[in-house]
């Protein structure tokens, strides 16, 4: 998910991964690429099938803007990083503004 100003500038960025994570060997980040190297999944945040999910950014407008452009992409990493061939199900672009008002 990025955010970007009127003019373009990225003003923020955050990912989010839903996937069991099996570790190398039960310890680091780093994600086996066996079953002889998967010692058991440390983490489970997969997405439930048929369910939908919801999720929450809290980004901050610059001061002196009120206008942004929120982009949001849900990808498939068949190996776990972006360099090895991801798929794009969903791709959402929307404008968001707020008012300018006065106290």
């Amino acid at each position: 998910m990025t955010a970007k100003d009127n003019k373009g500038k990225e003003i923020f960025k955050q990912s989010k991964i839903y996937m069991p994570i099996p570790q190398q060997l039960g310890r680091g980040d780093k994600m086996g690429r066996g079953p002889y190297e998967k010692s058991g999944i440390i983490r489970d945040t997969s997405l439930p099938p048929g369910r939908p999910v919801h999720e929450n950014f809290d980004i901050s407008f610059p001061s002196g803007e009120y206008e942004m452009t929120v982009d949001v992409e849900l990808v498939y990493l068949p190996f776990g990083a972006r360099d090895s061939d991801p798929f794009t199900w969903q791709k959402v672009t929307k404008k968001v503004s707020i008012e300018k008002g006065g106290v």
